[in-house]
């Protein structure tokens, strides 16, 4: 049914559980699998210049690595690729890069912020599922 899966990881617990539903998944029904993780680099002026990244580029890579070594080790076909974007861009960093590999399954974690956060800041599984033209799944 899925024959390519985009997963995107960000080192969390919560895509912890997208990374082992892609697993069940590819496991099962034979399904190639691509690791993206966004590195979001947001440039915000302050009186000290520019605000560091919250991320370095090789903790970035790390992410991506460790995730597709994971699944090589089950014996699924998988590629890594790391994406940037501005935080606002998340969402769609992802669905580029879905687009670009012909995914048809986008799998998320959910991050579990309260409803009110969520309204202001929005969620990146929230913005996938109003915004991606493939199915989405949000493990939790």
């Amino acid at each position: 049914m899925f024959e390519k899966v985009l997963v995107a990881v960000d080192g969390s617990q919560f895509s912890e559980a997208a990374l082992a539903a892609a697993e069940g998944l590819a496991a099962k029904a034979g399904s190639a699998v691509e690791v993206v993780h966004v590195h979001e680099h947001d440039f915000i002026p302050s009186k000290a210049g520019m605000a560091p990244d919250l991320e370095l580029m090789d903790e970035a890579k790390a992410v991506v690595d460790k995730a597709v070594e994971r699944l090589k080790a089950k014996g699924i076909t998988v590629t890594g690729r790391l994406l940037q974007a501005q935080t606002r861009d998340v969402a769609r960093a992802i669905i580029e890069a879905a687009e670009e590999n012909g995914a048809d399954l986008i799998i998320v974690g959910r991050r579990g912020l309260s409803s009110l956060t969520g309204m202001l800041v929005g969620s990146v599984s929230n913005k996938l599922i109003h915004v991606a033209k493939v199915p989405i799944m949000v493990a939790h």
